[in-house]
């Protein structure tokens, strides 16, 4: 079991590297067909802003954190995850990933990744295992909003900025769009780096979550390393006190809130978890708003009525991952920082001119969209496509200067890999795990 789980950690960080040179189009592509910077500068560039995102996430600055991480693990059901599973879909992924790559396709790398998974998920136990459907249809969702909001953003991005300087000299202009194109591009980098790595994160952190209850399944001890810390999420009008700090007993007496013979609930009051957050599904909660009723028999113990107590289970509580190993976090943006550095110069060729041609200004304008769009979705913890996001941001700055400077055929060409990569990929992901069983 150990070996498999190593093969599939590898796999992930092979599809992470992939997935940086097959997306450095994204935010690079404006950036050289510009002239501003020569190929290797670009990835050089791109690939540091990736790797910034690690500082970022890791101390929560300026609203980056790890939520996309945590949606990638949850899309399919705990208990139908295997590393059968996991692997089947990072075969899928990689596999898809290096054949849009090679066509030139910029393809989502993210919508890969999820429908490999999740086909090899449904292959294994049926669609039922599809846990959390409001995450799904959003993240389907996205891959129409993503590009469409990036689409506004840009334009209107754009009319802004042809507004303020349509008095400046077009020679002073383009200057000062160069020097600003490292800035959006940047910034556009730390969305990619935020969005992205997040995913394969997700992907280990699943691996070693069905790892380590395998191996407590028959008792054996797991490595410090595999840890990953979660914690249930219910109603946040309760509280929950651990199963193990807690114990009933019958109390002979009278109070306002104590009748004799009465069973009630004794824990030390310390033991209170934090508010709408519980260790276990195991364990008891009580509202926020009985704990009046709280009497105090001693100085480290307090009881209440059982009544007042339910467990965390019957408020159907969410398994949310709070704390993912720092090796997760390096090797994954490590991985993608390399592969941006490696480049993807087929892409590039496609996100850089043959959509539509990209002055420095427009330049700008996309990716400052396309950023922004990032951001608000790393922050929403929604896995959209940074490819997406980007396409329907250059075709927004083509817009502003024409509906025909758009190349039309090439974007529906786009379009329809865009469409056709999720189900693909789950179909990849399903016949790979059926192929792997038979073994």
């Amino acid at each position: 079991m150990m070996t498999l789980l190593l093969v599939v950690v590898a796999l992930a960080l092979v599809f992470d590297y992939i997935n940086g040179f097959h997306d450095a189009a994204n935010s690079i592509a404006t950036v050289v067909s510009t002239k501003v910077l020569s190929p290797f500068q670009a990835v050089a560039w791109a690939a540091f802003f990736n790797a910034v995102v690690l500082f970022l996430a890791k101390y929560q600055i300026f609203g980056f954190e790890l939520k996309v991480a945590d949606a990638i693990a949850k899309i399919v059901k705990t208990e139908a995850i295997s590393l059968e599973v996991i692997l089947a879909g990072l075969m899928a992924a990689v596999i898809w990933n290096l054949a849009t790559w090679y066509w030139g396709i910029p393809s989502s790398s993210s919508h890969t990744l999820l429908g490999g998974f999740a086909g090899a998920a449904i292959a294994k136990a049926g669609f039922s295992v599809l846990a959390d459907l409001t995450k799904i249809y959003t993240t389907i969702a996205f891959i129409f909003l993503a590009p469409f909001i990036g689409l506004i953003l840009a334009y209107i991005i754009s009319i802004i900025i042809l507004h303020l300087f349509k008095r400046v000299h077009p020679g002073r202009a383009d200057k000062w769009f160069k020097r600003l194109q490292l800035v959006s591009s940047a910034a556009f980098s730390l969305g990619h780096g935020s969005n992205d790595a997040q995913k394969v994160m997700g992907i280990i952190a699943a691996a070693l979550l069905v790892f380590t209850a395998s191996a407590k399944k028959q008792n054996i001890a797991t490595p410090k390393w595999t840890e990953i810390k979660t914690v249930y999420k219910m109603d946040t009008n309760f509280v929950s006190i651990p199963v193990n700090a807690i114990h009933f007993d019958s109390i002979k007496g009278n109070s306002d809130t104590i009748l004799s013979g009465h069973q009630q609930a004794i824990f030390n009051p310390k033991a209170i978890f934090s508010k709408g957050k519980a260790h276990s599904k195991s364990d008891w909660a009580i509202k926020k708003e009985l704990s009046h009723q709280l009497v105090k028999i001693n100085d480290s113990m307090v009881m209440v009525p059982t009544n007042a107590m339910v467990k965390v289970a019957t408020l159907k509580p969410k398994k949310d991952i709070t704390t993912i190993p720092d090796w997760i976090q390096y090797a994954c943006f490590v991985a993608i920082g390399l592969g941006t550095l490696s480049g993807g110069w087929r892409i590039i060729k496609t996100m850089g001119s043959k959509i539509t041609k990209v002055t420095p200004f427009e330049g700008v304008a996309a990716e400052s969209a396309g950023a922004i769009t990032l951001y608000l979705t790393q922050m929403l913890g929604i896995p959209v496509s940074t490819t997406h996001t980007i396409t329907g941001s250059i075709v927004g700055v083509g817009l502003t200067r024409r509906v025909s400077a758009v190349r039309w055929g090439v974007t529906i060409k786009l379009m329809w890999a865009w469409v056709l990569t999720i189900p693909i990929s789950g179909i990849m992901g399903a016949l790979i795990y059926y192929i792997t069983t038979l073994f």
